[in-house]
């Protein structure tokens, strides 16, 4: 019976650490840049860092976003946004600069 609520606990723990990992936006990956063409010719990359905390972009410079939620990153007066469908929004000061990005 010990052996049963011992093993039950730890598939509690694995699978609610698997839970609590944060999901990254379609296509990005961890400690590697991807390349997104966007609407209007734009393109734009994009580097998770390997704990999920911050994402690297390189769009007319780079910038360090620190995650403030799934799928939206902030930094710098910068928001990306990832949409369900894996697009990606840069905006500067609420401003669009690239929209409707997707991995190429």
């Amino acid at each position: 019976m010990k052996l049963i609520v011992v093993a039950a606990l730890s598939a509690i723990s694995v699978l609610s650490a698997c839970g609590s990992k944060p999901m990254a936006p379609v296509g990005m990956k961890a400690g590697a840049f991807v390349s997104y063409q966007c609407e209007g010719g734009k393109r734009l990359q994009a580097r998770l860092a390997d704990d999920g905390s911050t994402v690297r972009v390189r769009h007319d410079g780079g910038y360090e976003l620190d995650r403030k939620g799934d799928g939206v990153f902030e930094g710098e007066g910068f928001k990306l946004l990832a949409a369900g469908d894996g697009a990606l929004e840069l905006m500067h000061h609420g401003k669009p600069m690239a929209r409707n990005c997707k991995p190429v």
